[in-house]
């Protein structure tokens, strides 16, 4: 089964590049700061405790990459580690406002991303994913950068962060703007907040697809609002347990969502910080979820008929799939 796992043609939809930073690469840059972290130091970035302590080390771990050049070489090694998997199309999420904090152009980190996609092994589409706790001005900005580069690979906002800290409820000014603008939003729901939160989500945004989506599991009534709009969940089971979304001790929702007829598939979020891989994802499924083959190639083909891909290349994606 592993190994049929590990040829089947795959789609990713939910992947943060930030998290594609792995223990051996935030090595290999603090050893260029002037006081450069040890390993040891790095380490610990790697393990969280809590959804807030994983904010704050993702934010450590950021503060590594000096310059546009830093991201287009980890886009590079990460759009390598997807095709050895046999990815063959991914929608990668980039945080212009977050790249700010640290001290990086949002303008040129972008330019380089986009320009270089182009020349990638697999097929690649960016969602460009504000932070929702933030300034608001920090996300109109996101989304004048969204619409600027629309034609260039930026084909959805995303929306993450803290969703207790500021719910889909305080954003219809933003989804209005967004529906004007023909731009989808595709916002984390339902990751920490539960299936409230999911049904407000697609009330106001209406989006053909939510990020984690998991607390809609809690509420019958809830679950099956999301099975009758269709939205699509982008499920990481890892970066779940990883960051106490599911506690210790509470079994994962998956099982629940898959037989609910929920669409779904399942994607890393953060896979470096998760020490995961899509692959890894699936094999969790099989085990832990009595997922077949065929379970997993049918959350395939769900996954490309999601994407963002134009009519035509989405069938084109779709027909690769077993």
């Amino acid at each position: 089964m592993t190994r049929s796992l590990a040829r089947l043609p795959k789609v990713e939809l939910h992947l943060h590049l930030e998290g594609c930073l792995t223990p051996s690469e935030a090595v290999f840059l603090a050893r260029r700061c002037p006081r450069a972290k040890a390993a040891g130091e790095i380490a610990p970035l790697y393990r969280h405790a809590s959804f807030a302590e994983f904010l704050r080390h993702f934010g450590a771990l950021l503060d590594l990459l000096r310059g546009p050049e830093d991201l287009v070489w980890l886009f590079r090694r990460t759009a390598a580690r997807l095709r050895r998997q046999n990815v063959l199309h991914a929608e990668i999420r980039v945080s212009p406002s977050v790249w700010e904090r640290h001290g990086l152009d949002p303008h040129a980190c972008l330019k380089g991303l986009l320009e270089e996609a182009g020349r990638a092994p697999l097929s690649v589409l960016f969602v460009l994913d504000a932070v929702r706790q933030w300034d608001r001005s920090l996300l109109a900005r996101d989304l004048d950068l969204a619409l600027e580069h629309r034609r260039d690979g930026i084909r959805a906002l995303g929306l993450g962060g803290d969703e207790k800290a500021a719910p889909a409820g305080l954003f219809r000014d933003l989804a209005a703007a967004c529906r004007a603008a023909r731009l989808p939003v595709l916002p984390h729901a339902g990751e920490v907040g539960g299936a409230d939160e999911v049904v407000s989500a697609l009330e106001v945004f209406e989006p053909p697809r939510v990020g984690h989506g998991i607390g809609a599991a809690e509420d019958p009534a809830s679950l099956e609002t999301v099975v009758r709009s269709g939205v699509h969940l982008e499920v990481c089971p890892t970066s779940n347990r990883r960051t106490g979304a599911v506690p210790r001790g509470r079994r994962h929702p998956l099982p629940d969502l898959w037989r609910s007829g929920a669409r779904l598939s399942l994607n890393t979020d953060d896979p470096a910080l998760f020490a995961t891989t899509l692959n890894r994802e699936l094999a969790w499924a099989a085990a832990r979820a009595g997922w077949t083959l065929q379970d997993a190639a049918r959350s395939q083909r769900l996954a490309a008929r999601a994407s963002l891909l134009p009519p035509g290349p989405r069938r084109d994606l779709e027909a690769r799939l077993w």
